[in-house]
């Protein structure tokens, strides 16, 4: 019953994928952007047998992405290496052969984008996704859950979160391979613990091998060993019972060490160092943690964009009272996992479908839906089971939002959020995109900077794109396409920038573009003499503009700071987009705001 429960949960989850209702029209197939990175090992290693990555992003951007597929790729002082690590693409190879395969026989190109692979990818993550439902499903009964409820609660996790929107509009992302992780670790720990085979320990050094080679602080996971053996208690109990179990640790080590090392081969491979930092400018900033915005806010909340998880906490708070020991333990691993989580320099991880880096922890949270209904009285029970249904729908609901562009993919706040609150008609569509970023500032302003230019033959900004093929004022403007990826860029001293304080960036500029829906941000880092660090990409992106019409933009953000007042700050227009974009009376206001 649980293997059919599974596979009937995965069939329609692929229905529904390749029935097109999913589709974003703007996009070409499943695998863009982040996705290219962790794919890309793959087309690399299989197809163009080399790490020359220039070779590796252009023979496929230029026939599919008009030349402007991500670089997923930095230069470090070794060379220049894949950002990614290879968990994921190690995870997807099977269904990337199987992809090969098909493309071969029914006689499409076999290059790794062509229709095949979009729909191999898909089904491959659905599987993993299957496979996650399956082993959760076994952990939760293994905690006293009814079988039935354990299942409800495991399928919960697929249509009731975004590990939908990862399996079938971006399954070449990494966040349903590490939930299915996650779950397998949660299985293979509680078998160790209760059956005491050698084989389930092995299993679980192999697992977290790979949850962190897929995404390396998801390593975190670890402390959650205490709360899967029931607590300290349970833990202490297991290795002191076990034989040789120094033998066996060490064993176990060199499992987690000899998978770690794939990493450090494709680096060898790639530039020729075992051990290299590929997110060269990225950290974490532990001091100033964005836990509240993380988990709540309307641009990006987990509990916003996945409420069915808030069930799920209000059972973890119950089991808190009811298990006090062992629940302490699950609380600990996971507000140390959001508190990371919440530190990392871009809080809301760029463009996605809501908090995508809590996305492998719903298995914890479905622990304690789980817990909250099969604890509940009849009525209450009923009333859960209820609004979990509604929640799926309401998931799905924001799924195809996001996918038509009625949620906007960064900027929604709370005003947004209810204005399209499960609005589906298409009249909706990029109508975020479509309006200028009107909020106001509301703290004190205590000192204003401004930097702008009409891009005129005096313009004493960068030479980029600039043309006199069309100008909203003057004779020229900045040109940006496919072509020609950058336009004018502005270089500022940050001592420039105003005095010492938290800033905001208020940027507004006149655009034309060839054709609606063009993909346009602007995009600004801070350099110092070891390069650039700091990226953001502003977005003014996809807005839907009357085609061949100069349309202003506006958009007002906080602004990210400098390491040191020596430092610059770098900013220009930046295009994806297949069309020809132009922008004039380019201005950015700095303001340093109390």
């Amino acid at each position: 019953m649980r293997g059919l429960i599974v596979i009937l949960s995965v069939a329609l989850a692929f229905v529904l994928g390749i029935s097109g209702v999913f589709e974003n029209e703007a996009m070409y197939g499943r695998i863009h952007a982040d996705a290219q990175g962790y794919y890309g090992y793959l087309v690399a290693l299989f197809l163009e047998r080399s790490f020359d990555w220039e070779t590796v992003i252009h023979s496929y951007s230029d026939v599919y992405f008009s030349g402007s597929g991500a670089d997923f790729t930095v230069q470090t002082e070794f060379g220049r290496i894949n950002k990614y690590y290879v968990g994921t693409a190690i995870l997807i190879l099977p269904f990337f052969l199987l992809s090969c395969l098909a493309a071969l026989i029914l006689g499409f190109p076999v290059d790794g984008y062509s229709e095949p692979f979009h729909i191999g990818i898909m089904l491959g993550a659905l599987v993993y996704a299957g496979i996650g439902i399956y082993f959760l499903s076994k952990f939760l009964e293994s905690k006293g859950i009814r079988k039935s409820i354990s299942l409800f609660s495991s399928v919960a996790c697929l249509f009731a979160t975004g590990v939908f929107h990862y399996s079938i509009a971006e399954p070449a992302m990494s966040h349903v391979y590490s939930f299915a992780l996650f779950c397998g670790f949660l299985y293979s720990v509680d078998r160790w613990v209760k059956n005491k085979k050698d084989l389930y320990l092995y299993a679980v050094a192999a697992v977290f091998a790979m949850v962190v080679l897929v995404r390396p602080a998801n390593g975190l996971l670890l402390l959650s060993v205490p709360f899967i053996a029931g607590g300290w208690r349970g833990m202490k109990e297991r290795l002191t019972t076990t034989d040789a179990i120094g033998r066996k640790v060490v064993l176990s080590g060199l499992i987690v060490v000899a998978i770690l090392s794939i990493q450090s081969i494709m680096y060898l491979a790639q530039v020729g160092k075992p051990i290299v930092w590929s997110y060269q400018g990225e950290g974490f900033n532990f001091f100033d943690p964005e836990v509240l915005n993380v988990l709540f806010s309307f641009r990006k909340g987990y509990f916003v964009y996945t409420p069915i998880a808030f069930l799920g906490l209000i059972g973890l708070i119950w089991f808190l009272f009811t298990k006090t020991a062992e629940a302490l333990w699950l609380w600990l691993f996971l507000a140390i996992s959001v508190y990371v989580i919440s530190s990392w320099w871009n809080w809301y991880y760029g463009g996605s479908f809501g908090m995508r880096a809590l996305i492998e922890f719903t298995p914890f949270f479905a622990f304690g839906l789980a817990f909250l209904i099969q604890n509940s009285r009849t009525v209450l029970k009923a009333s859960i089971i209820t609004a979990c249904v509604l929640l799926m729908v309401v998931n799905e609901v924001q799924c195809y939002q996001y996918q038509k562009f009625i949620l906007h993919w960064d900027s929604m706040n709370q005003d947004k959020y209810w204005q399209v609150f499960l609005k589906t008609d298409r009249k909706y569509d990029g109508i975020f995109y479509r309006q200028p970023n009107v909020e106001e500032v509301t703290e004190s302003v205590i000192d204003t900077k401004v930097f702008s230019s009409d891009l005129e033959p005096e313009n004493d900004w960068g030479p980029q794109g600039i043309t006199d093929e069309k100008a909203f004022s003057g004779t020229q403007s900045t040109k940006v396409s496919a072509s020609n990826k950058f336009g004018s860029t502005l270089g500022v001293p940050v001592a420039e920038m105003g005095i010492n304080g938290r800033k905001k960036l208020k940027l507004s500029a006149m655009v034309w573009a060839e054709r609606a829906l063009p993909d346009l941000a602007i995009a600004y880092s801070y350099r110092d003499s070891a390069g650039d660090y700091g990226h953001e990409y502003i977005g003014v992106g996809q807005l839907v503009l009357e085609e061949e019409q100069w349309v202003k933009i506006e958009r007002i953000v906080d602004l990210g700071s400098p390491r040191d007042s020596s430092d610059h700050w770098i900013v220009y227009p930046l295009s994806n987009d297949e069309g020809d974009v132009y922008l004039d009376d380019i201005r950015y206001e700095i303001l340093t705001v109390e």
